[in-house]
């Protein structure tokens, strides 16, 4: 019985090498980000800076090695959050204007080319620039659930809370 026991300790701790080795990069890479992704998911509303500019960069070395993978513009789009919810606008439109650039058939581009335009106006404060690529956005994509925030975004651009305020009992 124990030869038998042992035989299977050895057997099952070998299956176990294999499959820890037969795991690809990619799997792993997948796992790491996945893992800092819950623990800054734990974090809520104070994640560590950290860990979060981990996560871009894992992220971004993600997609720079698998840019064919499905996850990579899944991965991209999760870091240009990040970026914006750290408000870095320059790193924020260098992940925006990569997925504009590799991903323009994908289901979230609409969504990106207006985030693009929401950096511009929110965390840069160049309105011309938001107004103008809000604009194209609502040409674009006329029929995307963002439209009405495209042309409500510019006509409230650069305006102050109180303006909003007096434009808003006024229409009452």
């Amino acid at each position: 019985m124990h030869n038998l026991t042992k035989s299977i300790v050895i057997v099952l701790c070998s299956l176990a090498v294999f499959m820890t080795a037969c795991t690809s990069k990619r799997d792993k890479d997948q796992l790491k980000i996945d893992s800092l992704e819950q623990k800054v998911n734990e974090q809520a509303a104070t994640p560590d800076t950290a860990n979060l500019n981990q996560l871009i960069r894992d992220y971004t070395a993600f997609v720079n090695t698998y840019p064919k993978d499905s996850l990579a513009p899944l991965y991209l789009y999760r870091g240009i959050r990040v970026a914006m919810s750290m408000s870095d606008a320059k790193l924020s439109m260098k992940l925006i204007d990569k997925y504009i650039n590799d991903y323009n058939k994908t289901k979230s581009y609409p969504e990106v080319v207006f985030l693009k335009a929401y950096v511009y106006e929110n965390l840069m404060g160049n309105y011309g620039r938001a107004s103008e690529i809000y604009r194209d956005f609502i040409h674009a994509f006329p029929d995307h659930e963002l439209q009405d925030d495209a042309q409500v975004a510019i006509q409230n651009m650069g305006k102050s809370p109180e303006e909003l305020i007096k434009e808003f009992e006024a229409k009452k």
